[in-house]
């Protein structure tokens, strides 16, 4: 309670000065106070001062509310502009709150008929949560190695703009971005501790991943006008590079007493580091034939290169060095050393669209575009696996254990390209009083070969090759109706397929292993959505002393399955295609969603008004593995559903014509939690929030005004077995200065 002790006093020392300054009247000769005329003026500043107490889970409120859970404050808003000479200005808005690390400023100095140069930086913070899975028998969880983490995402850039009469409009642009810190992980480390008997494997241990990643680029563009027609060029070049971790622990508590010795816990630190260099070069044109014709084109050429490095070491602790001594090995327990890659990609992109008003209320628009694309990648590492130990077993070598053997190098290379063509056709018609009508249909079609080459040791694996084809359709239907000055309506259906497939002209030569999912082959599947939605937005007529009333009401109906055949490729001879089993097609999932959303706002007089949204979704996909597993009594794979409703009010209130009032409430609802924890780990959202808060705003003087805000926060999660439960209170105060 310190924090808020703190935060409490400053409001009210931020307050009383604000009530002496804004006592700091004139007053004429006889004494009495004078008011003074003065503007408000267009330029401002806020400032604030908060802090939130939270007893429970701080990391899983600041990441869904996005605030420290400390004393914060600073700028909460800026603004400035100042005329420089006749034609100048000079703009600068922005905001700087500490703590939360939310900083934004931008600096703007615009020259009439010459240009402007523009600059700014942007930096903000987001929280992560550590936690991991919980496990219910036994209430199982691991506790985090990093409860809170942190990544601070930032940008840096300037801007320079020619805009001279009969010049060219010339842009150059420069940022540099970059995110660092760390952040979770869902990909969870196992653990065999889970008080089940048979097939108690579950993954459940916390992962995180540390974040080192930077961006430069550079953008120039160029527009000059020819009579009907502009014509653009432009470049845009960029360079990235990424050194990021992914930290998992596998036996996650597996040592003794838990255990047999010497156990099974083990961290694994897979390393990611790429530097890549990308490049585009375009070309646009659009010509305005006429008020009713338009007809633009566009060309573009991107090169992508980039390098990769990396290593997966599993060792004792996070980041250690491999051969660094470890009892806990477990058979393939593969790793990965000295990767080194590279790949390239060229694209060319041609598009053409049209637009034709042939009557006033008739709208065509057309559109077309052909995409060519190259890609070629190869890499090398050395597979490190191991081997179990034999006698003579020592504390070093000790029995039912494992070690590192000598390292396998392994090499591939992948080569693919495709065409693809992409068309779109709408009417937009508005000749009927109060309806608008409209139809598009979008279509892709792709063509592609994609060739996987793979080298182990000193065999050569043999080549998988294999041609694509996509091909998407998606048909759009809609009207909007105006019945009334008060009333409209909007409706809108579409349809949209993917079909796509693989045709294997040869295998990679190693024999499958039973079991294996290696040589398991997708060749075909079908996705097909079904969506509809309409909208209502009603404002009916009150009597006068009722006020307004506003109702808007939505309903959405999505329907979605997606169908598949596999294939079962066994070992061949190189340049065979698929000879094994075909698979019958299959339903894979059927997915339904309804969503039901409705807002009222009633302003029963000018001071008053309230408001109040809710929203009921509905959302279930069938899937046909939802079945018992011999011996298992229930399912492993369950039909997922993610239901949840939200409901939410507020009310305002202006006291006079200083004061305002505002109270507002807002609850979710979850309940898809299932507990299959004896044959599989439980999912599904099962959680409950309540969020209420009120504020008062307050105009001290004419160019002074003060908020105060309160807000309440309680969160309970099933799913985590409570361990993101939480409750806070946040209190907030900003003056703003206009002059």
């Amino acid at each position: 309670m310190r924090a808020v002790t703190r935060i409490l006093a400053g409001i009210l020392a931020l307050a009383l000065t604000c009530s002496l300054r804004a006592g700091e009247t004139k007053v004429n000769e006889n004494g009495t106070a004078v008011e003074e005329e003065t503007p408000a003026g267009k330029n401002w500043i806020e400032l604030g001062i908060g802090g939130v107490n939270i007893a429970g889970d701080d990391a899983q409120f600041k990441q869904e509310h996005r605030m420290s859970g400390d004393v914060f404050g600073g700028i909460q808003d800026l603004h400035f502009e100042q005329a420089i000479g006749k034609k100048g200005q000079l703009t600068v808005d922005g905001h700087a709150i500490f703590d939360n690390h939310d900083y934004d400023v931008k600096v703007d100095f615009t020259y009439q008929g010459v240009g402007y140069i523009r600059a700014g930086y942007t930096e903000f913070r987001s929280w992560y949560d550590g936690n991991g899975g919980f496990f219910p028998v036994g209430d199982i969880f691991f506790a985090p190695p990093h409860p809170e983490m942190t990544l601070d995402r930032g940008e840096v850039w300037i801007e320079l703009g020619l805009r001279a009469p009969k010049l060219p409009e010339i842009t150059l642009h420069y940022s540099h971005l970059f995110r660092d810190g760390r952040k979770d992980s869902t990909i969870w480390g196992d653990t065999t501790l889970t008080l089940v008997p048979v097939n108690g494997t579950r993954k459940i241990a916390p992962a995180f991943r540390d974040i080192s990643e930077t961006r430069d680029i550079f953008s120039a563009d160029i527009v000059q006008n020819f009579d009907k027609t502009d014509i653009g060029l432009g470049m845009r070049y960029e360079h990235s590079e990424v050194d990021d971790r992914l930290q998992l622990e596998r036996g996650a508590g597996q040592l003794p007493p838990f255990v047999v010795a010497p156990g099974a816990q083990r961290f694994i630190t897979h390393r990611d580091q790429n530097n890549l260099d990308a490049f585009n070069g375009h070309v646009t044109t659009e010509t305005r034939l006429n008020d009713s014709l338009w007809f633009t084109t566009a060309y573009s050429y991107s090169t992508l290169d980039s390098d990769v490095s990396g290593t997966r070491i599993i060792g004792s602790g996070y980041d250690a060095m491999y051969g660094d001594p470890i009892l806990t090995l477990q058979s393939n327990d593969h790793g990965v050393l000295n990767l080194s890659g590279m790949s390239e990609v060229r694209e060319h992109v041609v598009n053409a669209n049209v637009m034709w008003i042939p009557a006033k209320q008739l709208t065509i628009l057309a559109a077309f575009r052909y995409t060519h694309e190259n890609k070629d990648s190869e890499s090398t590492f050395l597979d490190t696996n191991t081997a179990a130990n034999v006698a003579p077993f020592t504390a070093t070598n000790p029995r039912g254990g494992f070690h590192l053997i000598t390292p396998v190098a392994r090499a591939g290379d992948s080569s693919d390209g495709y065409d693809n063509f992409a068309e779109t056709f709408e009417i937009r018609y508005a000749g009927i009083d109060n309806w608008v009508f409209y139809v598009r249909g979008d279509w892709e079609e792709e063509d592609g070969n994609v060739k996987e080459h793979e080298v182990v040791d000193i065999t050569d694996q043999g080549m998988l090759d294999k041609d694509t084809n996509l091909l998407t359709q998606k048909y759009t239907v809609g009207v909007n109706w105006y019945p009334t000055p008060g009333l409209n309506v909007a409706a809108q259906y579409f349809h949209k397929s993917a079909d796509y497939d693989n045709d294997f002209k040869s295998e990679l030569a190693s024999p499958p292993v039973a079991g294996s999912e290696r040589n398991q082959r997708l060749l075909s599947q079908e996705l097909d959505t079904n969506d509809a939605n309409v909208r209502v937005t009603w404002r009916p007529k009150l009597p006068a002393n009722l006020g307004t009333i506003a109702f808007v009401t939505r309903y959405d109906y999505v329907r979605a399955t997606i169908d598949g055949q596999w294939g079962i490729s066994p070992a061949g001879t190189p340049g065979v295609g698929l000879t094994g089993t075909t698979l019958a097609e299959q339903r894979t999932a059927e997915i339904t969603n309804h969503v039901i959303t409705e807002s009222i706002t009633w302003n029963p007089c000018a001071r008053l008004y309230l408001q109040g949204n809710g929203s009921y979704v509905l959302n279930k996909t069938n899937t046909p593995a939802d079945f018992n597993l011999i011996p298992n009594t229930s399912p492993t794979v369950l039909d997922f559903r993610n239901d949840y409703w939200t409901a939410s009010v507020s009310v305002g209130f202006v006291v006079d014509d200083k004061t305002d009032l505002r109270a507002e409430y807002s609850y979710y609802r979850a309940d898809n939690y299932d507990n299959n924890s004896l044959v599989a780990q439980p999912y599904g959202m099962g959680a409950k929030e309540h969020t209420a808060g009120a504020s008062v705003t307050r105009q001290i003087a004419k160019n002074v005004r003060l908020k105060l805000q309160y807000s309440y926060f309680n969160y309970r999660d099933e799913l985590s077995g409570g361990h993101n439960n939480y409750d806070a209170h946040a209190v907030f105060s900003s003056l703003q200065f206009r002059f």
